[in-house]
């Protein structure tokens, strides 16, 4: 019983990270705005332009990967027959809900706020 308690925290934790994820992504494009990467220098990366890119569509990642991976939830746990199979797939959209999140904040931290910093320092 404590095993599926603590699937269910970790899946709703990943889901709310997730929301938490496009929050932070759409608070520093608003706070900063697009002429941020041109405020260090003339020099821009494209990995920063593609940073960008993925913090405009930040709403979309983030709601299109929470709806796949709860209607995955979903069928998982309607469809798989042991108890012990439900649990590892639903550990594993969690697994995959976090590593989206890490992915989208470090393309912030990264191509936002480092890499220009970078680029016209040197």
């Amino acid at each position: 019983m404590i095993k599926a308690i603590l699937t269910t925290l970790f899946y709703i934790v990943s889901c709310a990270v997730l929301v938490a994820a496009h929050t932070i992504a759409s608070g520093v494009l608003a706070s900063y705005g697009s002429a941020h990467l041109l405020s260090f220098g003339s020099h821009v990366p494209a990995f920063s332009v593609s940073s960008m890119t993925l913090m405009h569509n930040s709403a979309l990642l983030c709601f299109g990967v929470l709806l796949v991976s709860a209607a995955l939830a979903l069928l998982v746990l309607f469809r798989a027959k042991s108890r012990e199979a439900k649990l590892y797939w639903v550990s594993s959209l969690a697994v995959v809900n976090y590593y989206v999140t890490v992915l989208l904040l470090g393309a912030v931290a990264a191509g936002f706020f480092w890499l220009p910093k970078l680029a016209n320092s040197v």
